[in-house]
Formats: structure tokens, sequence, C-alpha cells
């Protein structure tokens, strides 16, 4: 999925410094991500993120020009990743629209709960972004709205779903699953998997609330 945006291109790449299997780039971005979701974007500065994963400033800016370049490229990788995987399975056809719909629940919660702390997209901070990379972001996320708009409207004509509005039903259920965010603890009473499976079932009832 072309977003209209990519990280800057790598430049004196240091790979011996980033961890087994990762680039430098994915190494910084991993490191900010962590650092942004627990302290705040606006508390953490240049040198900090540099010194986070082993390079000095100037060597950090050969990655990436500005701060709000490295956030810009946290937000977007996780929703091209998220966009690209849960959009396919909500679009192959040769799948039941119910299966569909409760594949893509399950992909929603399992993403939302391992990777929280690159879900920067509902913060504030998305204010420190240009209006054309804030365009960029609500883009990928529109493509996920209307492909679960879609398939509840296809499931609503062959019968297995009873909707009257698939739109405004798809934004009520990412509405909901937006929100484990918020509050779900891995240490909590319920694991991932009753998680994912209590919420399919929420997903399902939402597609039998239209009008008999």
């Amino acid at each position: 999925m072309h977003t209209g945006w990519m990280p800057h291109q790598e430049q004196a790449a240091r790979p011996d410094r980033a961890p087994a299997g990762r680039s430098m780039s994915d190494a910084i971005l991993d490191s900010a991500a962590v650092l942004f979701s627990r302290r705040g974007y606006h508390a953490i500065g240049i040198r900090e993120l540099a010194d986070s994963v082993g390079l000095s400033t100037s060597t950090l800016y050969h990655y990436y020009a500005t701060k709000q370049d490295i956030l810009y490229a946290v937000i977007g990788r996780f929703l091209r990743e998220f966009a690209d995987t849960l959009v396919a399975g909500l679009r192959d056809t040769s799948v039941p629209p119910r299966a569909r719909l409760e594949r893509a629940v399950t992909d929603h919660v399992v993403l939302t709960v391992t990777r929280r702390e690159e879900l920067l997209a509902g913060n504030p901070v998305l204010n420190a972004l240009t209006a054309e990379q804030q365009a960029g972001i609500a883009a990928l996320r529109r493509s996920y709205r209307e492909a679960v708009r879609d398939v509840i409207a296809e499931g609503t004509a062959t019968g297995q779903f009873q909707v009257t509005d698939p739109l405004l039903t798809a934004m009520a259920m990412l509405d909901m699953l937006d929100g484990i965010r918020a509050w779900y603890h891995e240490d909590g009473a319920l694991s991932l998997d009753e998680l994912a499976a209590r919420y399919r079932a929420f997903a399902l009832s939402l597609c039998q609330a239209g009008e008999a």
C-alpha cells in the first residue's frame, strides 16, 4: 500500500550496532516508540534518542532529519503493517464475511496488545505532525474502516448479519476495539486469547443490531 511517505533513506548505516535481525532504522523506531509511549513525545530529545540506540546525534540525523520525522515513521510503520495485514484479510472474498470479520477482530486485539507502545495514532501528539503527515495517517485508518464497513455490508447482503448502517456499525466496532489499549493488562483477569474471544462475540453482536 502506497501511503505517501517513507522514512528517510538510511545513510552511513551501522548495522553492527543494531539488534540482530533489525536494521538500525528499525532499532531507532523501536526505541523511540517505547520512549514516546512511556514518557511523552515532547519530553524526549534527540540526544536521548541517539543514546538509546548507541549513536551520536549526528549519525542519528543520517537516518531521520528531525524528531518529528521519527514520530511520523513510528506511527506510519505500525499503521502500514496493521492495515496491510487486516485489509487484505477483510477483502479476501474466498472466505465468508463472518469468518473474515472474526479474523480481523482477533488480529486487531492481538496487535493492539502486543504492539501497544507504537499506538500513538490516537494521541494528541499527532498535533506535532504536519497536515500532510496527518492526512497520510488518516488515509490508512480510513482504508481499514472502509474494509470493515464493506465486509459488514457484504455479510448483511448475504443474510449473515442484520445491519441497517454498515459504516456506523464499523465505526462503533473500531471504537470498541481501539479502547482496549486504555485498560487491558496482560497480567489481568483475561488472557489475550480470552480477550479476543470476548471481542469477537461483541463484534458479532453489533452485526445483529439492525432492525428486523
